[in-house]
């Protein structure tokens, strides 16, 4: 064996030795294959223990654990998931490129979980200077020019041979853990996860892109724990999360936010947070889904100090409250009577559907928001099919973070529709949409748009019936889908006195109109109404996109329709951003004997 070799063999065998009359009962060792390793410890009495350990540090902090350590050891109280003990900078030494830690540590009774990890490696070198996430499901480790092994950061051409180096690193990295020999009999080991009292449900292991729906059923009024980790960036973004939702209303009893979480250890984004939620007789769902990243399958950056408890746990403070909860397999309503999903870049879906009766609708949407103004730019939206008047609208003050970036928001709700027919709508505009996200997707990417399922035990599926709108129901006279230069009419004849309602979409800005309709009273000549910028409204969009939603009274005779348009910003080629009910540019009258809404709910005129 060469010197150095033996040299090497040497200090390591010195760092995990113990002292005379100790015996070893932890030994957590080498990381080239592994990134996390852990032992539990039962502790009859109190006892005082030597730890040995070796592990490594950088400055690049953002990633490490305490004192900006990559690679180290921790201990936890397993029974209050509180941290006992870790390898810090004040407590190691430099040893070469790794850091070394050499002392006693006092431990009550009770139990212990110890942990060790090595998610992170970073190097430095004449030559180079690199930050690489560890990935041990892709081989080789390290490849040049190959972002895809997780390297987040590197500069210059690897000179060093990085493979070689790795392996003899964190094959030495590692802690063991020593008692008397008077004591080491008496201590029993185990395999945490620590089992939890009055248990109810339990996350472990949660992987990247992962949805887990649990039901539960509330028997009696209880109040149950929540002990959930997650990730999250700020006080905008959460990655992995949580939440619990009434299974009827679909209204939220419990969440994870920016602000009841806290720090839980290891990297800044792992986040924590531990409660109890009073739950009324019902049934519930609880969600936790995760992003594609950073998780018990791969750590990108160090991990929380429990990380086998990464999801959710809920547990009950007694037995008999336990007794009031059942489990039951949640799945989605199979009534769906709208689907418009994975929608992409500058798309108008719409969809229809009648109801013969009143029904309650799950509605579930998923959009995105601006950051500066906080307005959606990808959103649905519901219009009764005859008055075209809005009946729901996604509302960014009732939507929840849809996880990925902070721009990916959901809403999830139950509405009651009366018997009627509708059209549901869903625009995006040029980008972060399925499948070309520009950033963080939402954890149910594959749902982008909107869906909307009969929901409730007496909902009847037969209420519900298809509906293609080839043109506007009850019309009296239409011109939709109006292009570019435009000047189109049609005529229509009333056999008697008439209310007719007007529902027209144009292009106005300055107090005039470019885009606009009026009628005309063929055998006078004479413009018996026409489409002017004081009475419209805004109609969603660029300001420039005007509507009138009016109701007036023609006589018996013969008129025309007429619209006319510019040379620019008009239906399938818009130069800004379209109105909310883009296919119905133009204008359209109906027979309305009720008086119809007058502008959009919540609206006043716009002063011209």
């Amino acid at each position: 064996m060469k010197t150095h070799t033996w040299v090497s063999f040497l200090v390591l065998l010195s760092i995990f030795s113990g002292n005379a009359g100790e015996q070893s009962i932890v030994s957590l060792r080498d990381f080239r294959s592994t990134e996390l390793k852990k032992a539990g410890i039962r502790v009859p009495h109190p006892v005082t223990l030597h730890l040995k350990a070796l592990g490594a540090g950088d400055r690049s902090r953002w990633f490490s654990r305490n004192g900006g350590l990559f690679a180290s050891a921790w201990i936890i109280n397993a029974k209050t998931r509180t941290v006992v003990w870790e390898m810090s900078e004040a407590n190691t030494s430099t040893l070469g490129d790794d850091r070394s830690c050499d002392q006693e540590l006092r431990l009550e009774r009770g139990a212990y979980e110890v942990y060790f990890a090595a998610p992170i490696f970073a190097y430095k070198s004449w030559t180079s200077h690199f930050v690489a996430n560890i990935d041990h499901r892709k081989k080789p480790l390290f490849k040049k020019d190959d972002e895809s092994n997780g390297i987040s950061f590197f500069k210059g051409w690897w000179s060093d041979d990085l493979p070689e180096i790795w392996e003899k690193r964190s094959g030495n990295w590692g802690i063991d853990i020593f008692a008397g020999d008077r004591d080491a009999s008496s201590l029993q080991s185990f395999t945490p996860l620590f089992e939890q009292p009055n248990l109810v449900f339990q996350t472990t292991g949660v992987g990247d892109r992962t949805v887990i729906k649990q039901g539960i059923t509330v028997l009696e009024p209880t109040s149950i724990n929540l002990y959930a980790l997650g990730e999250g960036r700020g006080d905008l973004e959460l990655l992995d999360f949580g939440w619990i939702v009434n299974a009827n209303t679909r209204n939220r009893v419990w969440e994870m936010t920016p602000q009841n979480t806290h720090h839980a250890g290891g990297a800044d984004k792992n986040i924590m947070t531990s409660t109890s939620v009073s739950l009324e007789k019902g049934d519930y769902v609880l969600y936790y889904v995760t992003d594609d990243s950073h998780s018990p399958a791969d750590w990108n950056a160090f991990p929380p100090s429990d990380p086998l408890q990464w999801g959710i746990t809920l547990f009950t403070n007694t037995e008999t409250d336990k007794k009031n909860l059942r489990l039951f397999d949640y799945k989605e309503s199979d009534h769906v009577i709208v689907n418009i999903t994975k929608v992409g870049d500058d798309e108008y879906r719409q969809e229809g559907f009648a109801l013969k009766e009143p029904g309650r609708i799950r509605v579930y949407a998923i959009g995105e928001r601006t950051g500066s103004t906080r307005t959606l730019v990808d959103y649905g939206y519901i219009m009764d099919a005859r008055t075209r008047a809005r009946v729901w609208t996604m509302d960014l003050d009732r939507c929840n973070q849809a996880g990925g970036d902070s721009k990916n928001v959901f809403v999830d709700e139950v509405i009651t529709l009366p018997k009627g027919t509708y059209l549901v709508i869903y625009k995006t505009d040029d980008s972060h949409s399925y499948p070309e996200w520009n950033a963080g997707p939402p954890f149910d990417e594959g749902h982008y748009g909107i869906t909307l399922t009969g929901t409730g035990k007496g909902f009847r599926p037969e209420i519900v019936s298809k509906v293609v709108e080839e043109r506007g129901m009850g019309a009296v006279a239409q011109i939709i889908s109006v292009g570019d230069d435009a000047d189109r009419i049609e005529k229509f004849r009333l056999d008697r006195t008439r209310k007719i309602r007007i529902y027209a979409i144009g292009e106005g800005q300055k107090r005039s109109m470019v885009d606009y309709g009026w009628i005309e009273n063929r055998k006078s000549g004479t413009i018996v109404w026409e489409m002017r910028y004081g009475v419209t409204f805004h109609a969603g969009g660029a300001r420039k996109n005007r509507m009138v939603n009016t109701t007036i009274t023609l006589e018996r005779g013969e008129y025309a329709l007429h619209y006319v348009s510019d040379d620019s910003h008009s239906y399938s080629s818009w130069n800004e951003e379209p109105p909310d009910d883009q296919q119905y540019w133009g204008i359209t009258l109906y027979e309305d004997e009720a008086d119809a809404p007058l502008a959009p709910s919540g609206s006043e005129p716009e002063s011209p």
